[in-house]
């Protein structure tokens, strides 16, 4: 049996001057439906909090973005040691319309 293989492609991928520079975010809330998934970037300095960046993604694609953000995660922690345990959410008193 015959091994195929893997075809790299290469894509340039371009950006504004905003999605460049990147959004701080110190929270994040993650709502669903059966077709998507929403993921909002959130800084928070209370009383206030600013969305940042909104993500609307495919359950499939969110699952493949976990799977990067858990490996990559495990190669931070392997660098620079491992991080305390979640044990809690911490969300803005209101949802962001």
């Amino acid at each position: 049996m015959e091994k195929k293989q893997a075809t790299e492609i290469k894509v340039n991928i371009a950006g504004n001057e905003r999605a460049l520079g990147g959004t701080y975010a110190n929270n994040v809330m993650v709502h669903m439906n059966r077709e998507e998934i929403v993921v909002d970037f959130i800084s928070v300095v209370p009383p206030h909090a600013t969305l940042g960046s909104r993500i609307v993604i495919s359950p499939a694609n969110f699952k493949k973005m976990m799977k990067a953000m858990g490996d990559t995660l495990s190669r931070y922690e392997k660098e620079f040691g491992e991080l305390p345990a979640v044990t809690g959410v911490a969300a803005p008193a209101q949802a962001i319309q």
